[in-house]
């Protein structure tokens, strides 16, 4: 890369911020370009309303298919709990109280790129529609989302 390629390539990045077209803004062509090269931080919010029970979702898409958590990238200047209750309630239509980090994990195979998943236990009170409540680990789950709940069952 040259000195001049890359003084464009840092303005056109400040224009990105300046015009504030940072996640979930960003053009997805341009986000799915940056997450392949540095880590990216997510949350992975594994919702229980006993403490033995957790919520999952069945997704299928061209990535995953299968039982996951639902989970999503941490915002710029977001904090991990903040996140947590963004995606309850983007994805689940629900309120949660964020209790605990339990671990972070590097996906070295995800198709995204240099994923950080940060494993959160939030509570629930409410019964959301469409997804299921379970007590034991079902068949077909998204690659290593079955090891974050194990870990929660122990």
């Amino acid at each position: 890369m040259t000195t001049e390629e890359t003084h464009r390539l840092v303005g056109l990045l400040k224009k990105l911020k300046k015009e504030k077209l940072t996640p979930p803004n960003m053009p997805f062509s341009i986000w799915r370009n940056l997450i392949s090269l540095v880590p990216i931080p997510s949350v992975e919010v594994i919702i229980t309303r006993t403490g033995k029970d957790f919520l999952l979702t069945y997704r299928k898409d061209k990535d995953w298919d299968g039982w996951h958590i639902p989970g999503g990238f941490i915002l710029p200047r977001e904090s991990i709990e903040d996140a947590c209750k963004r995606v309850a309630k983007k994805e689940l239509q629900i309120d949660v109280k964020f209790q605990k980090i339990t671990t972070a994990y590097s996906w070295p195979d995800s198709p995204y790129g240099n994923d950080l998943s940060i494993i959160c236990i939030c509570n629930t009170k409410e019964r959301p529609h469409k997804v299921k409540f379970f007590t034991k680990v079902p068949e077909k789950m998204v690659p290593h989302h079955e090891e974050f709940i194990r870990e929660f069952l122990r």
